[in-house]
């Protein structure tokens, strides 16, 4: 039950809702002013967007700032799987057929609730700023695709909730320097995946395409409390320019206490059977690294007459993925139990080799109507989190272009803020021979370097199983905010 262990890490990680730039766990960006920028907002951060963005231009808000907003997404994800040859239903004369694969897509596309609420303010202390906020993680917090399809032994669906609570505290010496810093509590309510494993013991078998032993495996869980913090600075040299920097920068981990079932396909065939110390037992941690991350941006800012009248900011942000080398299960001594096999499932390391990647951001506002319209703008550039091979339907892996439109209604101290951002992963395509993803087989007695004839398939020698996430991976996002916020 090797296997189950994998999938249960699998299973938790892809479940993470997304945050506020990059890829890996996160993507999009949280708040409609920061949104209409493409995330372009590191320098200028002046709502409670820079909890997350940059703390420190909260000492710049003044008085009071009360915010709340929602974020409306529509998230494609299409998947077709390369041909492949089955030869699990080898003929009596030795040929085995070609199987196609229909493209598969996101059947849970919308997402309706990601919202921010939140309060900012000094206090009463000039040179000071204080903020209290609640917000899910912009991203894709959800994904169904058929039990049958092609992508069914990387994922059939996973659902999670996550949150995150912030308490921020910023200073400025006057107009010209800032520093912040947001602690911060990440909350996963719940989380619940779902795989389709191969589950025979016997040796030889290569079933590529699908198996009368293959079995649905379900991982529910939560990690109620992991603890983080973003500190953050800015520094105006001259009134037109400005420049800012944030960090999230201790190297935590998530802990995700889970169950883990597993069902039969057919339910002829048994189902496995998880113990520990001779008793039922189901419960596994799974330990998830969170990425350092650095963000820094330059602002230039249009001033006529003591108002600004525009600003455009160039933002990159880097992120330390390659720190999810992999995701390690502990199943504290649990054995599983299938058609008379025990096999400890122990501690497992899933191999994920992701990449740092980087984010370039360009947006801007403009006053068309001071203190009554603002319309704003923004374009960004993501680098891959992984090479191809690893490629899967989980994460968004591939590199992703995208753009942003948004604009600010003005009526006394209410602002009422929307946000249009658009992201396309370019398409990302892999033959068998480049694929680094197996299917997951937990009683295969077939063991590394997988080249013994007499328990290896032949046709797979080399490998552990046969390799399941060759294709073509397609992305889309669509993304709708509104925030209000009012300042008094």
């Amino acid at each position: 039950m090797k296997y189950l262990s994998c999938l249960t890490a699998l299973a938790v990680v892809v479940t993470f809702a997304t945050s506020s730039f990059a890829q890996g766990y996160y993507s999009g960006t949280q708040g409609a002013r920061a949104a209409g920028r493409a995330g372009a907002f590191t320098a200028r951060a002046d709502d409670l967007s820079a909890v997350e963005l940059n703390p420190a231009g909260l000492a710049s808000i003044g008085r009071t700032l009360i915010q709340v907003g929602n974020q409306f997404s529509h998230n494609t994800y299409d998947y077709t799987r390369q041909s492949t040859v089955d030869w699990g239903n080898t003929s009596t004369n030795g040929t085995a057929p070609t199987v196609s694969f229909a493209t598969v897509r996101n059947e849970k596309p919308g997402q309706y609730l990601d919202p921010i609420v939140g309060v900012a303010s000094n206090l009463g202390l000039k040179d000071w700023g204080f903020a209290l906020a609640a917000y899910a993680p912009a991203g894709i917090s959800r994904e169904q695709y058929p039990t049958a399809g092609g992508q069914r032994y990387m994922m059939v669906s996973r659902d999670t909730q996550m949150i995150n609570y912030t308490a921020s505290v910023a200073w400025k010496l006057r107009e010209v320097f800032g520093i912040g810093a947001t602690f911060q509590w990440i909350a996963m309510p719940s989380l619940n995946y779902q795989l389709i494993i191969k589950g025979t013991p016997l040796p030889g078998t290569g079933n590529p395409v699908s198996s009368l032993t293959d079995m649905q495996a379900t991982v529910s869980g939560s990690a109620p409390f992991t603890p983080n913090a973003i500190i953050g600075a800015w520094y105006r040299p001259a009134p037109y320019l400005q420049w800012g920097l944030s960090a999230q920068v201790i190297p935590t981990s998530m802990r995700v206490k889970g169950n883990l079932t597993v069902d039969a396909v057919s339910p002829t065939i048994g189902n496995v059977v998880l113990t520990r110390n001779d008793a039922r037992a189901n419960d596994v941690t799974l330990t998830l690294p969170l990425p350092i991350k650095i963000r820094e941006g330059v602002r230039y800012r249009h001033i006529r007459g003591g108002r600004e009248v525009f600003d455009v900011e160039l933002d990159v942000a880097y992120e330390f993925w390659s720190r999810v080398d992999k995701f390690t299960l502990d199943s504290n001594g649990m054995v599983a139990s299938w058609q008379g096999n025990d096999v400890q499932v122990g501690r497992i390391d899933i191999q994920k080799h992701w990449k740092n990647t980087v984010r370039i951001m360009l947006g801007g506002d403009y006053a068309v109507v001071p203190g009554a319209l603002t319309v704003r703008g923004g374009t960004f550039y993501s680098s891959a989190l992984s090479d191809p091979a690893y490629a899967q339907i989980d994460f968004v892996s591939g590199p992703q272009v995208g753009g942003s439109l948004g604009l600010s209604v003005f009526v006394g101290g209410l602002e009422i803020a929307g946000a249009y951002e658009y992201s396309h992963m370019l398409p990302v395509t892999l033959t068998e021979d480049e694929s680094r993803v197996y299917q997951q087989t937990p009683g295969n007695p077939c063991t590394a370097p997988y080249t013994d004839k007499t328990k290896c398939n032949s046709h797979y020698l080399g490998i552990p199983a046969p390799a399941v996430n060759a294709g073509t991976y397609n992305a889309n996002s669509h993304v709708a905010a509104l925030d209000l916020l009012y300042r008094f």
